[in-house]
């Protein structure tokens, strides 16, 4: 009787088992970092070893009406627990859950906002190094918060909705920062998809914190012109002296490797009271990827930020 009993738990259990389904993937990388304005404080060396090892588990399941249901789970490790290397040590991140019909999307918790997430604007373009330490958009002070994926069980909830409808998306999203209940942020946005090209804008406010009542847009435009991929970005807050200016290119030199190129502007003049910070030189790299087969690539580049120092990458990462 135990047996019989035994076998029909283990029956039940399977059979809850294929009604959902549990995937694994993720990243690591490691290689050197560069800057030779990182021993400023006195506290690190311009040279660091960098190390990042990501896995992300996603659980997802499906009604009978065909509407899906998903949660992910990002374990993360990083080179140290400082938080002065690439990451923040090592960390189980806050869950991610989602809903999904059709065109129709809903992601909340720790999620990206509309901008960071990608749906409607190409906000990083083609970036460049091992850590992609230079993006179109990585010199730009937008005033917003960017509440992308965050470490830790402490963090700014989000909740991001988009629908897309032939090549016509549609999204927006809500931020609460949950150190600071009187900081939040909204986002509204549209992208366009036409051949290899796509057009996308999105507009913003952000109100509390570092940025009161700030308004903010983006404005991207890529595409693809045979293997050559291009990025272009313009974007402006009440933070701004000007419109900021980004762009980024891959351009392919064999059937493995592409060179790529970003230059980036935060339109801050010198007495900005932002550029003591973020500084107002304009942001320029070059790099390269380089297949080595196997989803495994050797990455790295070179570069001035805003602050007119030069960094730099060189690595290699892997996916699984």
């Amino acid at each position: 009787m135990k047996k019989i009993l035994m076998a029909s738990t283990m029956l039940v259990a399977t059979a809850g088992m294929a009604a959902a389904d549990i995937t694994f993937d993720g990243f690591g990388r490691f290689g050197i970092v560069y800057n030779d304005g990182a021993d400023d404080a006195g506290d690190r060396s311009d040279t660091q070893l960098d190390q990042r090892f990501r896995l992300n588990v996603v659980g997802t399941t499906e009604t009978d009406g065909g509407v899906e249901f998903r949660a992910r789970l990002r374990l993360e490790s990083n080179d140290n627990g400082d938080g002065q290397g690439s990451g923040g040590g090592n960390v189980v991140e806050a869950p991610e859950f989602g809903v999904r019909a059709g065109g129709f999307n809903v992601f909340l918790g720790n999620t990206s906002d509309l901008i960071d997430s990608g749906d409607v604007v190409d906000y990083y373009g083609n970036g460049i190094g091992l850590t992609d330490f230079a993006e179109t958009s990585s010199n730009f002070v937008t005033g917003s918060i960017i509440s992308g994926i965050n470490g830790g069980d402490e963090i700014d909830p989000t909740i991001k909705t988009s629908y897309t409808v032939g090549d016509f998306t549609f999204g927006a999203s809500y931020s609460d920062n949950a150190l600071d209940s009187a900081t939040e942020e909204y986002q509204i946005g549209a992208g366009y998809k036409f051949g290899n090209f796509g057009v996308g804008a999105a507009f913003g406010n952000v109100d509390g914190g570092d940025f009161d009542d700030t308004d903010f847009w983006a404005l991207s435009f890529n595409g693809d012109l045979g293997s050559f991929a291009f990025s272009l970005l313009a974007a402006d807050s009440d933070d701004q002296d000007s419109v900021a200016l980004g762009a980024s290119v891959a351009v392919p030199v064999g059937a493995a490797t592409d060179v790529r190129f970003v230059v980036s502007d935060n339109g801050l003049d010198s007495d900005d009271s932002f550029a003591a910070t973020k500084g107002d030189d304009t942001a320029y790299a070059v790099g390269f990827r380089h297949s080595l087969g196997g989803g495994v690539r050797l990455q790295g580049g070179i570069g001035e930020n805003s602050l007119g120092d030069t960094v730099g990458d060189l690595g290699v990462i892997f996916n699984f």
